[in-house]
């Protein structure tokens, strides 16, 4: 749903704290309406990230709150990040958005999301440089892996996932997810 034209940073930042998600895409903010079992879902798998990183503090991971302005100048939610400890200013989380390139990003698919909107989405995500995009699909029970546009895998949820090259040793059952 587009809400207004020629939006800037500061505009995304005066929008109300209603539950819905904002993001700034090409001048425009846009909400994105998800549903329980989505943030359900979301939730698990930030959960299951946090879980590994307790045990190798190599990053911290985000939730869908998160902002993060990457190089193109659009202020991105994904529903799940994670990056490294390196590139944090500091090795701390900033009080703002954060203007860096995740190293890992989630989005789970909600009933509602467009598919070309996904598409375009996860095709900025690698043109900006994100090494490693997860697209979680509930109705399905698969895990679509970028690691670029032609590198791509799915896995069932009888498969197993690993955070390679971004987070060397993470697996995890994908039915864990769910």
């Amino acid at each position: 749903m587009r809400l207004s034209n020629a939006a800037t940073v500061a505009d995304l930042l005066r929008m109300p704290e209603d539950g819905h998600k904002y993001e700034l895409v090409d001048g425009e903010i846009h909400v994105t309406p998800s549903g329980m079992r989505h943030s359900e879902i979301a939730l698990q798998i930030a959960y299951l990230l946090k879980c590994f990183l307790e045990q190798s503090p190599v990053g911290k991971v985000y939730t869908t709150d998160v902002g993060i302005q990457l190089p193109d100048g659009n202020v991105r939610s994904p529903d799940v990040c994670f990056v490294r400890t390196e590139k944090l200013p500091g090795g701390e989380s900033p009080e703002t958005f954060g203007e860096l390139v995740p190293d890992l990003v989630v989005e789970v698919l909600s009933p509602t999301d467009n598919p070309r909107l996904v598409a375009d989405k996860i095709g900025e995500y690698i043109q900006c440089g994100v090494p490693l995009v997860w697209l979680v699909d509930p109705k399905q029970k698969t895990v679509t892996v970028f690691r670029s546009l032609t590198d791509t895998s799915q896995i069932t949820s009888t498969g197993t996932i690993t955070g390679e090259p971004v987070l060397p040793s993470f697996t995890c059952k994908i039915a864990r997810f769910f």
